[in-house]
């Protein structure tokens, strides 16, 4: 992982550091019901896509999950972007704590979304 000199971000507490993903997440992130193309089946997942990759590396130290791609650059004058993505539990369990610190329409869709999903898995 990499670490700059300067980087205050390990001086924060856990809370902090929530409160910190959770703004990134806002503006990068997105998560809901997705389709996998197979019987119609969906599911619940996550992601966050960006350039800058140790901010997603943040996400994966202190979540302790998942991995990160490099994204498709679609052309020649466009920076190489990273995703981290989740899903089912695993990605519930990590917007679940993003949630009080999130915008008012991204805590209405995840509450219909966490509904969806206790239906499908009733």
């Amino acid at each position: 992982m990499s670490k700059q000199k300067n980087d205050n971000y390990n001086l924060l507490t856990e809370r902090e550091k929530l409160i910190f993903l959770a703004g990134v997440f806002e503006g990068e992130g997105s998560f809901g019901f997705w389709s996998s193309g197979y019987k119609g089946k969906r599911y619940f997942g996550f992601t966050i896509k960006m350039t800058d990759k140790d901010i997603i590396e943040r996400f994966i130290e202190f979540f302790k999950l998942g991995r990160i791609e490099k994204a498709k650059v679609y052309k020649d004058h466009h920076k190489q972007a990273y995703v981290w993505r989740l899903t089912g539990k695993k990605a519930i369990n990590v917007v679940l704590p993003l949630v009080p610190y999130l915008g008012i329409r991204r805590k209405e869709k995840f509450k219909e979304c966490s509904q969806h999903y206790k239906l499908l898995h009733l």
